[in-house]
């Protein structure tokens, strides 16, 4: 490769070893996208400055969760921008777009840094855990110190993942003669009347994929509680790979030859085309519910990823919140004229050791797309491969970022101001005493 072209895309000539995770708004690349926190701000800051920002007239806006361990960005932001960062988050990762006047009124320059989390612990090598250092540890292990992260995006999965279980369970499958049958609860079956099992979160098999077509109609047996039915060609083939390739015991099987889709080997055969989840619309109004919201129409696909449940979540949070956030920053009056960037990513906790008691744990950023707004009315979305590329192009080095410490320790020798209050009964301002 020519040296001008690893110059432009430095890069270029490395292999990738993971192939990217297909997400509903575009699929997002892992490898050789990642960059720890200490290097991401300062490449964010350097790419700002070269794009015609202008230098202590920045006001950085963060669209983060409200958890403690997002201190550590918060604090590198701080460092690199020069300012304490605005606050555009809610809890989970949600952006709150009704403060852009304020933040756009308080600097010449804007940027939001947006990223929901998620807690990554090593030595399980699992998504959706953090351990709090903050809990004392009442074993050996510290296991009792560990979480879900994010908190939010664990607790509105919970009882989806709950649901998704159950409809596992009742569904059965055996092969009988050439044909494959499938046995279904009644509680799948179409009925006028809704369960009380499903009264919140309501699961809605789409038999298509599923079944043989018309045997909906027709079942091969009805009984008490379920009903059996043909498979459809699709499904049969691959309910028969699985019985000739996986080492699947006798004894794990149900009377009459029946296995169940809860079986680990087996509950892939339920792919995210052959179900839906619903919840009354009264239970996802307001912004609390808006992750919620808008993770509903993909749970399927989270449920049945390859990867952990709460890595796939917040990938999504990461993409529909960028595309909302994107459409509603362009249309805003009060940042027209403005330099502006917002840049949306995941913020990827690493679960700390349980006998690191004083060091930052570490955070790593993994970009996903960028919106840029220049002064002159010029705008472009930057897509993740072109925005890895450019932020990797950038120098780790801020020349004009604060000494933190420095900064802390003038606060107590600089001469305070004279904080004064009206004083009604003698008509003047008078200083407060201070200790």
């Amino acid at each position: 490769m020519r040296a001008e072209e690893m110059q432009k895309n430095p890069l270029a000539n490395k292999k990738v070893r993971l192939a990217p995770i297909m997400m509903p708004f575009g699929n997002v690349s892992l490898d050789l996208s990642m960059m720890s926190y200490n290097q991401f701000v300062p490449r964010m800051y350097n790419m700002c400055k070269g794009l015609g920002f202008k230098k202590g007239k920045i006001l950085p806006s963060i669209g983060f969760c409200s958890d403690e361990n997002q201190g550590y960005p918060t604090i590198l932001i701080t460092k690199h921008f020069g300012a304490y960062p605005f606050n555009h988050g809610y809890i989970g990762g949600i952006m709150a777009l009704d403060r852009h006047g304020p933040h756009a009124a308080h600097a010449d320059d804007v940027v939001l840094v947006h990223a929901p989390h998620v807690g990554f612990e090593p030595d399980l090598q699992e998504y959706g855990t953090y351990r709090r250092r903050q809990i004392e540890a009442a074993t050996d292990s510290g296991d009792d110190q560990m979480s879900g992260t994010c908190g939010k995006v664990v607790g509105v999965l919970g009882p989806y993942v709950n649901a998704y279980h159950a409809l596992l369970g009742r569904i059965r499958v055996r092969v009988e003669g050439d044909h494959v049958l499938i046995g279904l609860s009644r509680l799948l079956l179409p009925s006028d009347e809704k369960s009380e099992d499903f009264e919140k979160i309501q699961v809605q098999v789409l038999f298509e994929e599923l079944l043989e077509e018309g045997a909906l109609e027709n079942p091969v047996l009805r009984q008490s509680s379920s009903s059996v039915f043909m498979a459809s060609a699709t499904f049969a083939e691959k309910f028969k790979q699985v019985m000739a390739s996986e080492d699947l015991s006798d004894d794990d099987a149900m009377e009459g030859g029946w296995r169940s889709l809860k079986d680990p080997k087996l509950s892939h055969l339920l792919t995210s085309d052959m179900f839906v989840f619903y919840q009354p619309a009264e239970n996802l109004r307001g912004e609390e519910n808006r992750l919620e919201r808008s993770l509903l129409p993909n749970l399927p696909k989270v449920l049945t990823s390859p990867y952990d449940n709460e890595l796939s979540a917040s990938l999504i949070c990461m993409q529909s919140e960028f595309d909302r956030s994107v459409h509603s920053v362009a249309a805003e009056e009060s940042y027209k004229g403005k330099n502006l960037m917002l840049i949306s990513g995941l913020n990827i906790d690493v679960s700390p050791a349980q006998d690191l008691t004083e060091a930052f744990p570490t955070t790593m950023f993994l970009p996903w797309a960028a919106y840029v707004q220049l002064e002159d009315g010029s705008r472009r979305v930057i897509e993740q491969a072109e925005l890895v590329s450019e932020l990797f192009t950038q120098s780790t080095e801020n020349p004009d970022a604060i000494d933190m410490e420095e900064s802390i320790r003038e606060l107590f020798v600089r001469k305070r101001s004279r904080i004064t209050f009206f004083d009604s009964n003698t008509n003047k301002k008078k200083a407060a005493q201070v200790l």
